[in-house]
Parts: C-alpha cells; structure tokens; sequence
C-alpha cells in the first residue's frame, strides 16, 4: 500500500537530519539519484540507453559534483505506472535519494507527480514527451523534446519541400495523437491538404492493409509516429512493399534511431525523420560519447534518444549539485538555479527554457549507406527550436 504525500514527507524530514547528524556536514555527504526504468520486459532496450548513458557520463566526467559523490541507484518499472511511483516512494523514503530521473512513459511520470510535488524532488524525463506533463510538476524537468515540436516542423520542412498532399499514420494512443494534431494543423495552416490518417492499433502485426491504403490516397508526404522495434520495421517493410518509401517523402520521428538500424533490411533506406539528436553529429562532446558507448557497451554501441536524456539529465543534476555547493540540498533552489542554463550537449547547444523544456536544435535525418554501413545523415538543421507554450 502507498504512503499518504504528508507521511513521506514527514519520514523524509526525519531522514535528512539524521544524516546531517551522522556526517557532520552536508558537503561531505554522497548525493543519490534514484534512476526509474523499465531494465526488463517489452521496454528494456529503453532502460539499457539510460543506463548507458549514465555510466557514459560517469566515466566521461567522474561521479563526484560540487565536492560530493553522486550515487546511482537503479529500480525496474517494467513501463509500469503504479510500480514507478511505488518505486519513487521507496527511493525517496528508504533510499533518501535527492533526484529523480527516468520514467519512459507518459503515465508513469504522471503516476510519480504527486510523490515529487509533495517532497519537492527534481526528476528528470529522459523520454516522456507529452506537452500536459510540465503541467503536473513545478520539478519536472524535460531531457527529451516535447512531442508536437517535430511534428510541427515536419509540416513545415515537407511544404518547403513543395509537399502539398499529406497523410498522417500513427500509433492509436496519446503520442500518436498529438503527433497527429500537431502535423494537420501545421500542415493545413501552411497551404497543404490533408488526404488520409489512419491510427494503428498497438498491437497491428500486418501493416499491409494500412499501406495499401496510403498508396490508394496518393499523398507527396506521409508522416508517421510508431514505436521503434518491431512495429517500426514491420510498417516500413509495408511501406517499401507498396514501393512508397521510394515513391513519397515519408517522415518519422524515433522509428529508425542508428542503435536500431540493424534491425532493417535496405528497405528503410531513404526513410527520413526529425529529431533533436543524430549519431552522425561531428562535433567534440557527441564523438566523446560515441567513443566511450563503443569502448563501454562493444562496436555496435552507438548514441539514442534514451541515451542523450539520460546523459544530459545527469550533467543537469551535478550542475544542481554545483550550485548548493556547501549547501543542504533543496529541490525548488536546484530546479531554480537551472533555469536558463546552456551547456554543449552531444545532440547539440542547449538551453533549459523558463518552461523547464529545452531549446535545442532538431535534425530533419535520411538513412543512407555510409562506408558500407546504414546510418541517419543530417540534411537540414532547424538551430534553436523554441518549445511551444504550456497550454
């Protein structure tokens, strides 16, 4: 059974003094950070990129901040809503961590809102991006990007393209509808015609019928949102099947991330995608990673969006950690200091926004053979996308 808010709160208050009362000092206390993932079941690839881009960090820049040692502690959700915030009230509790960071899904951030609100803990969102989350917490902090921007700038970047008939398919669930939304309006706003959408049921096996479909309507650009794994390989299998990726521009977002793309055969060749991040950036921080994933995690290892959340969300929690240097570590006093904040990420320069969302470039990416191998180049670059308005 869960605790009530007023109850954590009360056993973290408890917490906090015994261990100043044993350390002697705040400054020489270990600093922890509860990580949420799911490291088993459908979703663990994703906690894999977390973890991934945590112990890359680590090795990258030592596992002390502001004088004191920064502590991981890792717990399995499973993508579970009801066990991460079960999982958040233990670590706040009986772990006495000061931070929080994970939560892939919308649902289990939402589940953990309540829990942070109360004890005023920053947590980071390596992945969820649904725009209402920032809503639910004055200490959520996004990593990722909200979902709507790179739909947005799909619409725009497919009518610069000369694009005038579009079709949007997307996963049937919440992200897939704000990527839905945020794409017609942006896209009808700005001259196009919308001439189809289709909402893909998760568990869809046979995406045959929603191919024939796109190709029946005739689009110059189909825009698509559907989980990375085996649902992504099997649509643009479809797709390729029906001579469409050939045929019309077709734009996604995480479907064919670099440390996915052994998974396709040829046929998602010349599949395009938006994003804030590419392994094929050259600039000095994204090579470092790179460079570390391959010596830490084999070959194959290369940068994803669950790698760079986890990665900037850590060099965001030491900068915390910096800036109470000498000081009891207070939630609302960290997530202030970090406010406007720049720093050179692997994906990029990046900003925290007073939203609390990032401003940071987005790549428009083409698969392509490099040196024998498939990898996501950069075509086009929109520099310093600001997020949207909380609404």
């Amino acid at each position: 059974m869960g605790r009530s808010p007023s109850r954590i709160a009360g056993l973290l208050a408890l917490g906090a003094f015994v261990t100043l009362g044993a350390s002697g000092g705040y400054a020489q206390a270990p600093v922890k950070v509860g990580v949420v993932g799911p490291f088993t079941g459908p979703f663990a690839t994703t906690g894999a990129g977390f973890r991934q881009g945590l112990e890359s960090y680590v090795a990258l820049h030592g596992d002390k901040a502001g004088g004191r040692k920064i502590e991981l502690i890792y717990r399995d959700s499973t993508a579970n809503p009801t066990t991460a915030k079960a999982l958040a009230e233990e670590l706040l509790v009986k772990d006495k961590v000061s931070m929080l960071g994970g939560f892939m899904l919308t649902p289990e951030a939402a589940a953990a809102a309540p829990v942070v609100n109360e004890t005023k803990t920053p947590l980071m969102l390596y992945n969820a991006a649904t725009p209402a989350l920032l809503k639910m917490s004055p200490f959520f902090l996004r990593m990722g990007q909200n979902i709507s921007i790179p739909a947005e700038l799909g619409a725009t970047w497919s009518r610069q393209q000369g694009k005038s008939r579009g079709y949007v398919a997307v996963a049937d669930y919440a992200p897939g509808h704000i990527v839905e939304s945020s794409f017609i309006a942006r896209f009808e706003a700005e001259g196009g015609k919308i001439v189809g959408k289709d909402r893909i049921p998760l568990n869809t096996v046979d995406f045959a019928p929603f191919a024939e479909r796109i190709a029946n309507a005739n689009p110059d650009v189909l825009e698509v949102f559907i989980p990375p794994g085996a649902p992504a390989v099997g649509f643009i299998k479809a797709l390729a099947a029906r001579g469409l990726t050939q045929k019309i521009l077709i734009i996604g977002q995480g479907e064919a991330e670099d440390n996915d793309l052994h998974l396709f055969d040829d046929s998602v060749l010349n599949f395009h995608s938006i994003i804030y991040l590419a392994g094929s950036l050259d600039n000095p921080e994204n090579n470092a990673l790179k460079a570390v994933l391959r010596q830490k995690f084999g070959p194959d290892a290369a940068p994803s969006a669950f790698t760079i959340g986890a990665f900037d969300g850590l060099h965001v929690m030491y900068k915390m950690v910096e800036n109470l240097a000498g000081k009891p570590f207070d939630g609302d006093a960290a997530v202030k200091s970090v406010i406007g904040y720049s720093w050179k990420s692997p994906r990029g320069p990046v900003t925290i926004h007073p939203s609390r969302e990032l401003v940071q470039n987005f790549y428009v990416r083409r698969v392509e053979k490099v040196g024998g191998r498939m990898q996501n180049s950069v075509i086009h670059t929109f520099p310093s996308v600001e997020p949207p308005a909380i609404k």
